[in-house]
Order: structure tokens, then C-alpha cells, then sequence
């Protein structure tokens, strides 16, 4: 990769030679040594979180600094009816990774297909962040849903009735769920029938290395194009530098013909060309 006119870097009070170094400096990672650092990072927010509401709740009780915690964690997605449990304050600060390793098993005991999207698999191929929850994408009949329910329930995850109720319908695609010990949060998120779907279940990757949880991940050319669907009517700033991420990253192992291919039927083709040009492919 070569510093060039239109190379984008990261952020906007980054400069071009440093952003370079950074992700010459990645590419020298292995990936159990990149998750390694995502989990640190994540871990570090929620620890920074919950000493400054320590701090700032000087002398309430446990359960008081715990609900504080819970809203701030959970955010717009904290519900009244969710009651955390359990007093050990290590238990709350749960990363993406080990959270997609229990799900994991969830999944497969279940014989639901799914794998891991969003902010975690962008950070997985390309720029390490952190992220407020984990997107995962399943592939589950209707007939599967109070079997899937009971499990997470059996496993300590809040599932809301209402949200339950609306994917039996089909009047919803997500279920958002939550950990009540771990008060970890994730999105699962329905797949369609589309034929770019049914190629994305089928390119996932197996996490499966020494020391790290077992999990599947969207591939790294499906989660910029995902990423570039997502983004393409928001603007978003963070769905476009998870892709520059990718791409500054991943630029020598790409399958640019499936990327190509896919951005012309899925109408990406001038963002994609604008992605690479921005990350100097």
C-alpha cells in the first residue's frame, strides 16, 4: 500500500504516513494477537464505565451501581422489565468474543446456522473498535423459535416477550436479547431468502484456532458489502471506515472478483470504487 492523493486515513486528525504505518503494523499481527486486542479494548471500556459510575455513586449499595451500569451499557435498548442478577462485578464486563463463544453452542445444540456480523467481524478483518453489542445472523425456521427461546431463557438470556411473539408472526426480523448476570446484549438478526443471504451463510468462516473461542464470522467480502448496504442511505461515517478498515487490512487476500460481482448486482459499484480508492487499493 502507497501513500496516494485520495488515500483516507482512519480519522480526520490522522495523517496519511500514519495511518499507513498502523495497519502495515496489523498486517504483522496473527489473528488470535488481533482478537487479543479487540478483547482488551473492550474489556477496558466497560472496566473505564464502571469505575466512573463507581466513583461518581460513591458509597450506594451493589445492586444501585449495578442498574446504573446496566442503562449505561445497554442504552436505548434497556427495558424496564430486564432485571440483571448476580453481585460479582467481574461478571459484567464480558467481551463480544466470549459472548459469540456461548451463543455458539446455543446455536449449534439448537441446529440454528448463524454467524457473527457487524462492528465484531469489521473488527476481526480489519481496524480493531469497540461495540456496544454483537450482530449475529441466523438462519431459523418459524417452527425452531420457541425451541431457540427456551434455550437462551434455560442459558440466562432475557429474550423480550413481545419481540418473541412478533417473529412467530413475522412481523419481526431481530430479537434483541441480553444476559442477565453478564448483561451482555446482541442482536440477532433473521436472514432472508435473498440469493446475497444464502451466499453469505455459506462463505462464513469458522473461528477455530488454539486458545480461541470457537465461533462462526461473516467473511471479511461479505461484511463490506453488507456494510456498504447498511451505510448506503445513512451516510454512515462508521459503517464506511469499518470498510476502509477491511480493505487497508485484507487488501492482499481479497476476492475482488465475488466483490465486483456482487456490488454490480446489489447496485455498490460506485461506493465500492470509492472504497478502494479511499484505502489506496
Amino acid at each position: 500500500m502507497s501513500s496516494k492523493s485520495n488515500y483516507q486515513p482512519q480519522a480526520a486528525n490522522t495523517n496519511i504516513e500514519a495511518d499507513i504505518y498502523l495497519f502495515t503494523r496489523l498486517r504483522q499481527l496473527s489473528l488470535p494477537q488481533r482478537l487479543e486486542m479487540f478483547v482488551a479494548h473492550e474489556r477496558g471500556v466497560k472496566k473505564l464505565c464502571l469505575a466512573g459510575i463507581k466513583f461518581r455513586h460513591r458509597g450506594a449499595p451493589l445492586e444501585e451501581i449495578r442498574r446504573v451500569f446496566t442503562r449505561a451499557v445497554l442504552a436505548e435498548k434497556y427495558r424496564v422489565d430486564f432485571h440483571p442478577k448476580g453481585n460479582d462485578e467481574n461478571m459484567w464486563i464480558q467481551d463480544s468474543i466470549s459472548l459469540a463463544a456461548e451463543l455458539h453452542q446455543i446455536f449449534e445444540s439448537t441446529n440454528i446456522l448463524y454467524y457473527v456480523s457487524g462492528g465484531v467481524a469489521a473488527s476481526l478483518h480489519g481496524e480493531p473498535r469497540s461495540t456496544r453489542d454483537l450482530d449475529l445472523v441466523i438462519e431459523v425456521q418459524p417452527e425452531q423459535i420457541d425451541l431457540l427461546v427456551a434455550t437462551l431463557e434455560g442459558a440466562g438470556y432475557y429474550c423480550p416477550a413481545g419481540a418473541v411473539e412478533g417473529l412467530k408472526q413475522g412481523r419481526e426480523r431481530m430479537l434483541n436479547i441480553t444476559h442477565t448476570e453478564t448483561i451482555a446484549n446482541a442482536d440477532l438478526y433473521i436472514s432472508d431468502v435473498s440469493l446475497f443471504a444464502v451466499s453469505q451463510m455459506e462463505r462464513r468462516q469458522l473461528i477455530d484456532l488454539e486458545g480461541i473461542p470457537k465461533f462462526w464470522v461473516a467473511s471479511a467480502e461479505d461484511t463490506i458489502l453488507q456494510k456498504l448496504q447498511w451505510g448506503k442511505g445513512s451516510q454512515s461515517e462508521k459503517q464506511w471506515r469499518d470498510v476502509l478498515g477491511i480493505l487497508k487490512l485484507q487488501a492482499e487476500s481479497l476476492d475482488y472478483i465475488y466483490l465486483t460481482q456482487w456490488a454490480e448486482s446489489l447496485d455498490l459499484v460506485d461506493a465500492l470504487s470509492l472504497a478502494f480508492t479511499e484505502a489506496g487499493v
